[in-house]
């Protein structure tokens, strides 16, 4: 089938555009028909990349969850609910999404099965959670942990940049600075110095280099962080001896590591609490969370604990034997399994490590800046002792 850019009517009269797939435009005004849509124009759309295919913001997929969430709870039929989702929604992509998805369940599938046509717009976490509640018969609970879980996820995303984002700026701020006075101001004030045939001191001599340095392959010395930052990242996707090596050196890094652990533990706990509070085996959850824990050696332990659970293992001597979860998280699946409490028990550990991401981030932020600024400080303090130091001695003697 091709795809066809389209511009339709709904039956509220509102004018609606997007992309459908058909056989042909005969087909494809059939098929909007059966969705709702009086065919105005189409026309067939290039064909993209994959990388290049448009993927629907968080934020859309969150109000979506919001949405069906409410009209479920009210007792609305599923594909009324979605062609009217269909027909608010400001997302283009979404709505084209929603077409296809509203389609496949006119032609009988379950919605777990037409989401998951659409792999890069639902993941595997929302297609599980929607299967296990097609089960249970209770849908609108699937969206509420849905759209929880979706929150959740954009704050810790919005965190990581945050911790991020910040020491970037500094440093392409400080790599500026250094550069200009490397490059033209640093220069002048040596010609001046050397001109007046003062005695130059090492630290001066020091500076010199650097600034000829800086003149003469400022086209090698600038690119170069640029270049092994691009040779890193492309070593790590590429590698995955390179990147369990990374992981793990990252993991035992004295600053980063501790944020590091307690972000991925808020991953693991998060994620196992939304798939088992859902209705979801201890097996099948600990898979999810190990899908979407990003650490490679904490994803290797997880999948170790899964295998001792399989086995027949607690899951708390599971945890307990990897050595890389924290007591706090053991102890809570301990408090969990004994007093069948399980839910309590992951409620808790997700709540103390949100608090614990949002304090280790901050402290990171906070450690970096006053570093950052001390760095630059005695870049300055150099470039002064280096320039003034020479003139203020040869002074003193000329006094004498």
């Amino acid at each position: 089938m091709k795809a066809f850019k389209y511009t339709a009517i709904n039956t509220m009269g509102r004018t609606v555009r997007g992309t459908l797939s058909a056989e042909n435009e005969l087909d494809l005004e059939v098929r909007l028909k059966q969705t709702g849509f009086d065919l105005v124009d189409s026309r067939a759309a290039r064909e993209r990349r994959r990388g290049l295919v448009k993927s629907v913001k968080i934020k859309d997929l969150i109000m979506m969850c919001m949405h069906l969430e409410q009209l479920d709870k009210a007792g609305v039929p599923l594909h009324e609910s979605l062609s009217d989702l269909r027909d608010t929604t400001d997302s283009v992509r979404l709505r084209d999404v929603l077409t296809t998805v509203y389609e496949s369940l006119k032609s009988g599938k379950i919605l777990s099965v037409a989401l998951a046509e659409h792999p890069r717009i639902f993941n595997h976490v929302f297609i599980g959670l929607i299967s296990a509640s097609e089960r249970t018969g209770k849908l609108y609970e699937a969206f509420h942990h849905l759209g929880a879980h979706m929150k959740w996820t954009n704050d810790m995303r919005r965190k990581v940049k945050k911790a991020i984002k910040y020491p970037i700026v500094l440093l392409i701020v400080m790599t500026g600075v250094i550069s200009t006075l490397m490059i033209f101001v640093v220069p002048k004030l040596i010609t001046f110095i050397t001109s007046q045939g003062f005695a130059i001191p090492i630290h001066t001599r020091a500076l010199i280099a650097t600034s000829e340095a800086f003149q003469n392959y400022w086209f090698i010395i600038l690119p170069t962080p640029v270049v092994f930052t691009i040779t890193l990242i492309t070593a790590y996707r590429k590698s995955e001896r390179f990147a369990y090596k990374f992981d793990n050196l990252l993991l035992k890094a004295p600053v980063s590591g501790p944020v590091v652990r307690k972000i991925e533990m808020a991953r693991f706990s998060h994620f196992f609490s939304v798939m088992f509070n859902s209705g979801i085996d201890v097996l099948e959850s600990l898979k999810t969370a190990q899908d979407v824990v990003q650490n490679r050696v904490l994803k290797e332990t997880i999948g170790r604990v899964r295998e001792q659970v399989m086995e027949g293992s607690s899951l708390t001597a599971a945890l307990k034997s990897s050595d890389q979860f924290p007591s706090l998280v053991v102890r809570m699946f301990k408090v969990g399994e004994d007093s069948g409490n399980m839910h309590d028990a992951l409620e808790n550990i997700t709540f103390f490590y949100d608090r614990e991401v949002n304090d280790a981030i901050d402290a990171l932020i906070g450690m970096i800046q006053p570093a950052l600024t001390v760095v630059m400080g005695l870049l300055i303090f150099w470039v002064i002792a280096a320039v003034f130091g020479p003139l203020y001695e040869s002074m003193s003697k000329m006094n004498i």
